[in-house]
């Protein structure tokens, strides 16, 4: 009876949790605003439900960006979450309101995360007092786990800079990269505390993993910084770090997570090298090096209750709203007060320096182009486009600081920790409703229910684009005047066949699709045809004189990207077996 209540109190709580956030869908449509990324990310859902229901799984190319033409996002951009909302379109639930309805999942599955990897981590290795072994193995259900563990996660799900990534920058695959670090976080709670078993440390490598996986099948960029961010905790703490056994579960956890992801890593790294596109061989559509001035200034940090729309430019009445938050913003200051007055551990220390470093990240004030100028580390680092998006990270830091204090209260003075709890959760409410009202007042409203409404053409930076293709290409409808007959027989996802009649000397027929690595093109005998570039990088499919017949050109996966699908797909079952194996 007592575990049913306290599972039913974890349920209230995510619920109550995720509809905190999710209030802004209550209201017609989302923001639309054309500066930000709703438009893009509808695309690659778009994209996904016609590549499922032509039969294209895993979706590499994705079909339906600029009228067809194709764009390699599935390549660069993991989206296995994305599969979700594709098949409420499959189904035929409208474009808006299928994105709504996995915005509602997406932080329903936030709060869980959240909860659940908190009460582990607060249970034992975040407490700052004493806790008995075997109630940490249990969990034991007292106000020492419920206090902070609530309380972190609820500021964790309605931090500011989260609702901003949600409802005005749209920013989905760094939004859903929010499920997984707290469960990162508890993997590495759990690597370096002082239990070294080696049963246990089976389970946290593959706790890592799948943290690790979410973040790639999720968001590359909050992949590279979290990385970075692991490094730093490890060298803090570098005498557990630098133990056989520790040192033995990292690799672990880094193999498998390679092994696991080996499908979209082979692809990627496949185009990154020999694919010419913009994203990371420079040229107009690449990030300037220069990107200190994008970091937030320090009084956005501590604009709680202002305009929540904008855009990156340096008048700050014209930003968007750029901070954590008031509760966690307090918490953070409160957290400092008692790390100097009552818990000076190195736990606290390492957690908190964290906080404060990757906030300092994300201003304008952290020396960005300097270091990027002279190390290579933090020329990789810089590629995140945006300081800023460290508040991601600095979220999680200081959610989990806030809970280690409030364990740490509890323990020493209840009432006063009952009571600190009491005032982070009023607070975070109070920025909750203030932002839901602001956003109600202001946004900009669109509310597609087909697909044909949004812009295909909406392509951010326009990474993936080969250099020489213009979004003019969206517009283009190639006509091949120069061939006595030439029709679209037929076209699904990534296959087009076309009919061509030409009577005189060899020619070329433009094909509607960009030539990316991948695609070819057969006669109607099943004969392999020769493609180029043409214009706009468009498929030019050499034509012999006097041929007359079908054309049939297709996106086919390379075979070294089909074994590396079988590798993930073994590593995944592996994985399972020994999982269960070890859990007996």
């Amino acid at each position: 009876m007592k575990k049913t209540k306290y599972v039913i109190g974890d349920i209230l709580f995510i619920l109550i949790a995720g509809f905190m956030a999710s209030i802004p869908l209550l209201n017609k449509g989302v923001d639309g605003a054309v500066y930000q990324d709703l438009q893009f990310h509808l695309s690659r859902i778009e994209s996904i439900k016609e590549g499922l229901l032509a039969g294209e799984f895993p979706l590499m190319m994705q079909s339906v960006w600029m009228e067809g033409k194709g764009y390699p996002v599935s390549i660069f951009y993991g989206d296995a979450l994305l599969y979700v909302a594709a098949i409420f379109r499959m189904v035929g639930i409208p474009v808006v309101t299928s994105y709504k309805i996995f915005v509602w999942l997406a932080n329903f599955a936030t709060a869980a995360s959240a909860l659940i990897c908190f009460k582990h981590i607060f249970g034992k290795n975040g407490s700052l007092c004493d806790i008995k072994d075997q109630d940490s193995i249990a969990l034991k259900k007292d106000i020492r786990v419920l206090a902070p563990s609530y309380i972190s996660a609820f500021l964790y799900v309605t931090a500011s800079y989260r609702l901003m990534d949600i409802f005005v920058r749209a920013a989905v695959g760094e939004y859903l990269s929010f499920i997984f670090f707290p469960i990162i976080a508890l993997a590495m709670f759990n690597i370096l505390s002082e239990d070294v078993s080696g049963k246990n440390y089976f389970k946290n490598s593959l706790l890592l993993t799948l943290g690790m996986t979410g973040l790639v099948e999720t968001h590359l960029l909050s992949t590279v910084m979290t990385t970075f961010l692991l490094a730093l905790v490890c060298i803090l703490y570098a005498k557990r770090t630098f133990r056989k056994r520790t040192l033995l579960c990292i690799l672990a956890a880094i193999g498998e997570t390679i092994a696991v992801n080996l499908y979209f890593f082979v692809p990627f790294l496949d185009y990154y090298i020999h694919e010419p596109v913009y994203a990371g061989k420079g040229g107009d559509h690449s990030q300037a090096m220069q990107i200190r001035e994008s970091g937030a200034y320090i009084s956005q940090l501590f604009d709680f209750f202002g305009h929540i729309f904008g855009i990156n430019i340096d008048d700050p009445d014209y930003r968007m709203q750029l901070t954590i938050g008031l509760a966690l913003m307090f918490a953070l200051l409160v957290s400092f007060i008692l790390f100097v007055a009552m818990f000076r551990k190195y736990k606290i220390f390492v957690v908190g320096a964290m906080s404060v470093l990757t906030i300092w990240m994300s201003t304008n004030m952290f020396p960005w182009n300097s270091l990027e100028g002279y190390t290579h580390l933090f020329k990789l680092l810089s590629n995140v486009q945006f300081p800023w998006r460290y508040m991601a990270a600095a979220v999680t830091f200081v959610s989990v600081l806030v809970g280690m204090i409030i364990s740490g209260l509890v323990e020493k003075k209840r009432s006063i920790g009952l009571a600190f709890s009491g005032l982070l959760a009023v607070a975070a409410v109070a920025t909750t409703l203030s932002f839901s009202s602001e956003y109600k007042n202001n946004y900009y409203m669109v509310n597609f229910a087909e697909y044909s409404e949004v812009d295909s053409g909406y392509m951010g930076a326009c990474e993936y684009l080969k250099p020489g293709t213009t979004l003019d290409i969206t517009q283009y409808i190639p006509e091949n005047e120069q061939l006595d007959r030439y029709e679209i027989v037929r076209e699904k996802g990534n296959k087009i066949v076309v009919y061509v009649t030409n009577s005189s000397s060899s020619s070329y027929v433009e094909i509607p699709k960009i030539n990316y690595k991948g695609y070819k093109a057969f006669d109607d005998k099943g004969k392999k045809m020769d493609i180029s570039n043409g214009y706009l990088n468009l498929i030019n499919v050499s034509v012999p004189a006097g041929y007359d017949g079908e054309i049939t050109v297709k996106f086919k996966q390379p075979v070294l990207w089909r074994i590396s699908e079988i590798v993930s797909l073994l590593s995944v079952v592996l994985l399972a077996v020994l999982c269960k194996k070890n859990n007996q």
